[in-house]
């Protein structure tokens, strides 16, 4: 089973992409958000032996999270 989720921002730049999934990483100013969602979002998914991949360029950001059914 795969669902789709999808944006029309900005994008995630080429050069962090390969860090979106790391704890405490974050773009935003301090203070703001901790960093820990995507890495709790993926920790998540893999205890169910799934993954999630992430496709972006600008104007459209696509995470893909598949499970096992």
């Amino acid at each position: 089973m795969s669902v789709l989720i999808e944006d029309t921002g900005c994008g995630i730049k080429e050069e962090i992409k390969d860090r979106i999934f790391e704890p405490f990483f974050t773009t935003r100013e301090l203070g703001e958000a901790s960093g820990l969602g995507l890495d709790i979002v993926k920790r998540v998914i893999f205890k169910h032996n799934g993954q999630v991949i992430v496709d972006s360029i600008p104007g459209k950001t696509t995470f893909k999270v598949s499970l096992p059914i």
